[in-house]
């Protein structure tokens, strides 16, 4: 499986980029790089802007021009194609508590049902930026973005996708607001001390 770290959003809440925000002194970006390079045949990230000293054996790269700053489906568009044939996680880059070991309870749920994607549910929410998707869903990203429909949701209308539901949702929050980001620092750095 490769991992597929989208760090391509505007963060325009935030008022930075959330990549290079640092927790425990460590940015999240090489938060997430660490923790999925154990269980990823590649690392690659969308970033549409520069993203310093990263790890050599990461393969960054940009939204492709004719879907560049189109949201994260241009971002998985592009990570799907640089995968080639097989299975991707995608994870966005404001989840600095994302976790390798529920990557790999999707992996194996897609290879258990045979579907295109596996998408945790949690208090009700799907969360389509923590998932697994088959890259032979590349065909309906292309068509979805060509129909001018930006959100991934419209791309789960078209294939076939497994829901699961999980119970610890707090691997799956994100960070939009400077709160968040300090809910999220406070809970790490906490974990980190013992």
């Amino acid at each position: 499986m490769n991992t597929i770290i989208l760090a391509g959003g505007k963060s325009s809440r935030m008022g930075e980029n959330k990549a290079l925000m640092k927790i425990g002194g460590k940015r999240i970006i090489d938060r997430l790089i660490e923790e999925f390079i154990p269980v990823s045949e590649k690392v690659i990230i969308i970033a549409n802007e520069e993203l310093p000293q990263i790890d050599d054996s990461v393969l960054i790269l940009e939204d492709s021009e004719t879907f560049k700053g189109q949201g994260p489906l241009a971002g998985m568009l592009t990570g799907f194609t640089a995968a080639g044939e097989g299975l991707c996680f995608v994870v966005a880059c404001d989840m600095p508590l994302a976790s390798n070991k529920l990557a790999r309870q999707l992996e194996q749920t897609i290879i258990d049902k045979k579907v295109d994607a596996v998408i945790p549910v949690a208090d009700g929410q799907i969360h389509p930026l923590f998932a697994v998707y088959n890259t032979r869903i590349l065909k309906d990203v292309i068509e979805t973005l060509k129909d001018d429909k930006r959100a991934v949701k419209s791309l789960l209308d078209r294939i076939e996708v497994e829901y699961i539901e999980i119970g610890n949702s707090s691997v799956l929050r994100n960070m939009n607001t400077k709160e968040d980001y300090l809910e999220a620092k406070n809970i790490i750095e906490r974990r980190e001390l013992h």
